[in-house]
């Protein structure tokens, strides 16, 4: 019972993990523009970390960009109308998390909780 129970903490906690490495991608993406930042969150600044990854050609990076580019409209439409769904869901999900952790845990992941909120925020200029 105890290593399934590990093994269902372990998962959910990838899980998460995951789902917040998803949420950051695309809320950099959605919100490269709206901190003065175009230069360095653009869809050229996405196209050129996939470079880093894939190593890709310039025609590619340039297409990649295009391709981005081409649809930042829509995306931008779409983040603004799921963002607040979207942050009351990540706040349940945490609360969730919460309730099955030892004390010391809640502690832990707090801790973790806000620097990751922190870096968050100091990437997007908020408050």
């Amino acid at each position: 019972m105890i290593r399934t129970r590990g093994k269902a903490a372990t998962m959910l906690l990838g899980a998460f993990t995951l789902g917040a490495l998803a949420g950051g991608a695309a809320t950099l993406f959605a919100e490269r523009g709206k901190h003065g930042r175009d230069a360095e969150r653009g869809p050229r600044f996405f196209a050129e970390r996939l470079k880093e990854d894939l190593k890709l050609t310039p025609s590619q990076i340039d297409s990649v960009t295009r391709v981005l580019e081409k649809h930042r409209p829509t995306m931008d439409s779409i983040w603004s109308q799921v963002q607040p769904q979207f942050q009351s869901q990540r706040q349940q999900i945490r609360q969730e998390i919460r309730s099955f952790l030892t004390p010391e845990q809640q502690r832990a992941y707090e801790t973790l909780l806000a620097r990751k909120d922190s870096l968050h925020r100091a990437s997007h200029h908020t408050p």
